[in-house]
């Protein structure tokens, strides 16, 4: 009986682990999430090195004041630089550029 009990907790606990999506997942101390993040924003050429990050929506404002991007050797190489409590956007998102001008912004959990 305790080993049914024992499996049946162990397989919830790995279904709610998967169960976790980028779109239900918060950024600390704001209303928006990663999932919002990827949809409504996007890394645009501001100079030879640097990308300005734009978003749609004024709830997102805060990364558009916050985060930069910068190029590295190549358009392979562009990092997303962001400060104050965004600075969690570093360790979880990057720029993927998808031209000389653009590109995307993609976050992992």
């Amino acid at each position: 009986m305790i080993r049914g009990v024992l499996i049946g907790f162990l397989a919830f606990s790995a279904h709610s682990a998967v169960g976790a999506d980028i779109g239900s997942s918060k950024i600390p101390g704001f209303e928006f999430s990663y999932l919002d993040i990827e949809k409504n924003c996007s890394a645009k050429r501001d100079g030879r090195s640097t990308l300005a990050i734009v978003c749609k929506g004024s709830d997102l404002k805060p990364i558009s004041r916050s985060c930069e991007g910068f190029l590295g050797a190549g358009l392979a190489n562009a990092t997303l630089n962001c400060g104050g409590q965004l600075w969690v956007l570093n360790q979880r998102c990057k720029i993927e550029m998808r031209g000389a001008e653009k590109g995307d912004i993609n976050c992992q959990l």
